[in-house]
């Protein structure tokens, strides 16, 4: 459960960087930094470059819509909307350079 990270730990979910998905149905970056069906291998892979010693949960549930599973855990430095935002410009550099 999340409860148990609190303070020291961010939950992280996918849909958070979802270019397809709007802010009501969870995307917490701008459309700007979003990508298009982000994985949790791929989030956790950046997190990992990051140094934020990410932890992934395949079988965790994203609360506000169920059949989406997975989830990453990450060290919190910093607050969580600065983590989302570091993680999202890393992220989508990353992804231009492996599609081009």
């Amino acid at each position: 459960m999340s409860r148990e990270y609190r303070g020291r730990r961010v939950v992280i979910y996918p849909v958070y960087f979802d270019y397809n998905r709007s802010r009501k149905e969870g995307r917490r970056v701008p459309r700007s930094l979003a990508v298009q069906n982000p994985s949790i291998e791929e989030i956790a892979a950046v997190a990992g470059e990051l140094g934020l010693d990410p932890e992934i949960s395949s079988e965790a549930k994203y609360p506000k819509d169920p059949t989406i599973k997975g989830r990453v855990v990450v060290n919190k430095y910093i607050s969580k909307q600065q983590t989302l935002l570091l993680l999202a410009k890393t992220l989508r550099e990353k992804l231009k350079t492996v599609k081009t």
